[in-house]
């Protein structure tokens, strides 16, 4: 899926890039990343494909936001089966909660869940609709190492041969290089794409040797080590 995007406010930002499978962006604070994924679900006002010019209900997409923004005072399964307009909106709910291992919490409300628990649940009410595309702000974020390793393992699984792509933003190096394609976000524009190991061995620039803990001498030569 090829993403191009140009947003005025309110961050300036003309962006082109490839997302296949897992992909995620990494950049800096204040790079944009949080503005276009709000641009893409129709959030925030901008110029450009997929989806350019629909309202947000009629894009096929489903949004993880940074503070999950799940309903406390509904249970689990009807967070999850909240956006499902068909009558198999209970079914759809179980399978995602199976999926995510989930099942057994159904009739609990979001505060009686840990947060890794939280984002499965926000994770499964985005899958629910069955979108094309699902954006995700900082998914690993509030979890733990073992935790964020199994929420990237089902990620992964997540958007297999039937599943929608996926992309997600973070500062997390880790959830960086388990994407199948990592973005650079740098000042507005696109620093370098590709598979995360390609551009740790060989980033184009000191800030994308930074942002992936590779040597700063080893941009341009090949030899980026990632720590």
């Amino acid at each position: 899926m090829e993403i191009r995007y140009r947003l005025k406010q309110p961050i300036l930002l003309d962006v082109r890039f490839e997302a296949k499978g897992f992909t995620v962006m990494m950049g800096r604070s204040g790079q944009g990343k949080t503005s276009l994924l709000r641009a893409l679900a129709g959030l925030l006002p901008a110029e450009g494909s997929p989806y350019g010019g629909l309202a947000p209900y009629q894009r096929p997409i489903g949004y993880v936001p940074q503070d999950l923004c799940l309903f406390p005072h509904l249970s689990v399964w009807r967070n999850v089966a909240f956006g499902v307009a068909s009558p198999e909106k209970r079914a759809v709910a179980t399978r995602l909660l199976d999926l995510f291992g989930l099942g057994d919490l159904a009739d609990r409300k979001p505060a009686q869940l840990s947060g890794g628990e939280q984002q499965r649940v926000a994770l499964a009410r985005a899958l629910a609709p069955g979108p094309e595309l699902l954006l995700l702000d900082e998914p690993t974020s509030a979890l733990d190492p073992v935790t964020r390793d199994e929420v990237l393992a089902e990620l992964r699984g997540v958007c297999g041969k039937n599943g929608p792509t996926i992309l997600a933003v973070t500062h997390d190096r880790q959830t960086a290089l388990a994407a199948d394609r990592l973005v650079i976000l740098d000042r507005g524009r696109i620093a370098q794409q590709g598979p995360p190991h390609e551009l740790a061995r060989n980033p184009h620039d000191e800030n994308v040797a930074r942002l992936l803990g590779c040597s700063i001498g080893a941009y341009g030569r090949g030899v980026g080590a990632v720590g």
